[in-house]
């Protein structure tokens, strides 16, 4: 298995989000990475913003480091 891009703690800018794209542009900070089985992607996340976790997982495409 490969390594995750990012870590629980990093701080990331929110690039894309379909479920609320008010959050795009934003930072926030990983709270927790999933691996999954999934062939499209190795891993999601779970953002957390100004202490609200928002919903749904991000994908890597989704995020970039803040």
């Amino acid at each position: 298995m490969s390594k995750s891009k990012f870590k629980t703690g990093d701080k990331v800018r929110i690039v894309s989000n379909e479920i609320q794209s008010n959050m795009v542009g934003k930072v926030g900070k990983i709270k927790k990475v999933y691996a999954t089985f999934h062939d499209d992607h190795e891993f999601v996340y779970r953002v957390e913003v100004g202490g609200t976790t928002l919903k749904g997982v991000a994908l890597e495409s989704d995020l970039e480091l803040a």
